[in-house]
């Protein structure tokens, strides 16, 4: 959790405020995102734009409080039964090293065993036993298990010699990337200018790690065609592809345009046909690629999983496939409760369809990319397994790790603890 919340006490009128918008937001958000699926972000943005009088302390505050509650959901509510308000400062205690000032007034309007104090420098395991010794005595209590971080499925569908693992990344949340787009030297300057501390990746000359909870695009307006934010693991599929100056690439799961843009800058001269299923996202790559001054990227509606393939071939195609999305619950812990084993099987479906559909626009000696930001078993190497059994014009080519240099056999798994960030599974083919 990033820390550089101020901690100077505040008036009483604004973290009473603080308490009741509580009451106000998360019973009926917590429902909605439980019971209908919708994130917790979305949500929450759209109730502050309903509510301008909230200043950027309001804000900051009910972000906290809302991300620590579902990151500690499946302790706080389902095993300890606490209510949203204790459930809120239990969940920032184990976030924090230093508890801001609006949950410390918190701590009066509940009843915990116990007087609060931080324990965000402690691991997650020292914490569940931590807090097993504080609840111990309370009624009902059921002692705390790292599996109850997560739904009861996730075992069946992860590597078991990285579940404890994977569980642990997921409670701390992974600082901000950027990509830059005017070298690392100058972007870091910048940031220090700004009083953001700033950390280059050793490997990855663009990747530029910030704080959370920092709004770049308003610190940083002046230099807002500098930069791209994108995550680290986002970062590496790009330097995975490696298109050749002048190429002609295929980006068809688009989305927003980050990785098709990262292939503009890496190949100069080239040029992109970015395609994707959904309008929205289609306007928002467009208003981007003109903000940083990006051209030769055209966009084009398809539905890469059933439409007829194109009769045109490329030199590559980017498959950055939908998926559980479950490579990213360290920065979204409500996702974790709106996912199932059943989603991550509709996935792979889809997933193994938009591969062998796209194959055809593949030139012979031409590159397939297929990424997925998960590390769940049937969206990673169980789809390349089928698919090199259904396609034998495809191999795998080894590349080396972008983050590490260590060469691989055609298929890269970023675990979230490595940069830290997100979890991504690239694997490269050539056509035969």
């Amino acid at each position: 959790m990033d820390n550089q919340t101020q901690n100077n006490k505040l008036p009483e009128k604004v973290v009473r405020r603080h308490a009741e918008l509580l009451e106000e937001i998360l019973p009926e958000l917590s429902k909605l995102v439980l019971e209908e699926g919708r994130p917790a972000d979305a949500l929450l943005n759209a109730f502050l734009r309903t509510r301008r009088e909230l200043g950027s302390r309001d804000r900051r505050f009910l972000s906290q409080a809302v991300f620590s509650y579902f990151r500690w959901y499946g302790w706080t509510v389902i095993k300890l039964q606490l209510n949203i308000q204790e459930a809120c400062l239990v969940g920032t205690l184990l976030d924090s090293t230093e508890l801001p000032y609006s949950f410390q007034y918190l701590e009066t309007r509940c009843k915990l065993p116990f007087k609060v104090e931080p324990l965000g420098h402690l691991n997650t395991e020292e914490q569940r036993k931590k807090l097993n010794e504080l609840f111990k005595d309370t009624e009902g209590f059921q002692p705390l298990e790292l599996g109850d971080l997560v739904i009861p499925e996730f075992g069946n569908v992860v590597d078991p010699k990285r579940e404890a693992d994977l569980i642990e990344s997921f409670q701390k949340r992974p600082p901000a990337w950027i990509r830059t787009r005017s070298g690392t030297e100058e972007m870091v300057k910048t940031l220090a200018d700004q009083q953001i501390q700033a950390t280059v990746h050793e490997r990855v000359k663009d990747a530029i790690a910030v704080n959370t909870g920092i709004s770049l695009q308003h610190v940083l307006s002046k230099q807002s065609g500098q930069f791209i934010v994108q995550d680290l693991a986002s970062q590496c599929v790009g330097l995975v592809a490696d298109p050749q100056p002048d190429g002609d690439w295929w980006d068809c799961c688009a989305g927003a345009g980050g990785k098709a843009m990262q292939l503009m800058d890496l190949m100069q001269d080239g040029k992109v046909l970015a395609t994707d299923v959904r309008i929205p996202a289609l306007k928002e790559l467009k208003k981007r690629t003109r903000k940083h001054g990006i051209k030769n990227i055209r966009t084009q509606l398809f539905n890469a999983a059933t439409d007829e393939p194109f009769t045109k071939t490329f030199d590559g195609v980017m498959v950055d496939a939908p998926c559980s999305g479950w490579g990213t619950w360290s920065r979204n812990p409500d996702a974790r409760w709106r996912s199932s084993r059943r989603d991550v099987i509709q996935c792979s479906t889809r997933q193994l369809k938009i591969l062998n559909n796209v194959t055809w626009c593949v030139k012979p000696g031409g590159v397939l990319i297929y990424a997925v930001c998960t590390f769940t078993q049937p969206e990673t190497e169980e789809v390349i397994v089928k698919f090199l059994g259904q396609h034998p014009d495809f191999r795998l080519e080894p590349f080396a790790n972008p983050m590490t240099g260590e060469q691989t056999n055609g298929q890269l798994q970023i675990w979230p603890w490595e940069g830290p960030g997100d979890a991504m599974f690239i694997a490269r083919f050539k056509r035969s």
